[in-house]
């Protein structure tokens, strides 16, 4: 009886869709950030080989690298593990919360033979619930989605020269539902969504994806 029970809860489990691996977090307190003011990310006072203490792992193998090509030299902060396509390895920043922002980061898709996608999580409910704008070297293209109960959906997306192994330059504007997002400066897509107004920030790839990200930063407006 207590075999069938067990094989109960299991199956339980998997039809709620439960990642493997995945640790579900609320991305800590609810700090808000006051209009005006500037968070920034460079890795370089990180200690090599760990996860900065403002960062939370959802999913992922997240390490500080160093990396003497880096924008701000001599570290980066770098997703190395191997998942499933349906899997998107994401950290959230600790505490902090952000309505209106400008948030941007400079990222390098290194490898990965299912994704080469860098991407930035913005106005997240927690690490299951989000809007995420990504840049994909195989795919050739920067998209926006929403994120609601770890189901991605599309709203809209962009062609975009996306190169593997090259610094290059995502960001995303929200203020109130109007979403912009900028590809190495230019400016592809622009949408309404009205799902989240406020929330945490994070980094996110999918998949096999491998890379590396510099200068996150995050200014509240």
């Amino acid at each position: 009886m207590r075999n069938l029970s067990m094989t109960f809860i299991v199956l339980v489990l998997y039809a709620a869709g439960c990642e493997s691996g995945d640790n579900f977090s609320m991305g800590g307190q609810d700090v808000p950030v006051p209009a005006g003011q500037v968070k920034k990310w460079s890795f370089d006072a990180d200690s090599q080989g760990t996860l900065p203490a403002d960062f939370i792992n959802v999913l992922g193998a997240w390490q500080v690298a160093a990396d003497p090509t880096a924008p701000s030299a001599a570290n980066v902060l770098r997703q190395s593990g191997s998942f499933n396509n349906s899997d998107f390895p994401r950290v959230l920043v600790r505490d902090l919360s952000f309505g209106d922002l400008k948030l941007k980061v400079r990222c390098r898709p290194e490898s990965g033979s299912a994704d080469q996608a860098c991407g930035l999580v913005f106005r997240a409910q927690d690490s299951d619930n989000y809007f995420i704008t990504r840049a994909n070297a195989l795919e050739a293209s920067v998209n926006l989605y929403r994120v609601l109960q770890r189901e991605r959906q599309f709203i809209t997306g962009a062609s975009a020269n996306v190169t593997a192994g090259t610094w290059q330059a995502l960001e995303v504007v929200a203020q109130g539902s109007a979403i912009t997002v900028s590809w190495n400066g230019a400016q592809l897509i622009s949408a309404t969504d009205a799902t989240y107004a406020r929330g945490k920030i994070g980094l996110w790839t999918k998949a096999d994806s491998v890379t590396a990200f510099d200068e996150l930063e995050a200014t509240a407006q």
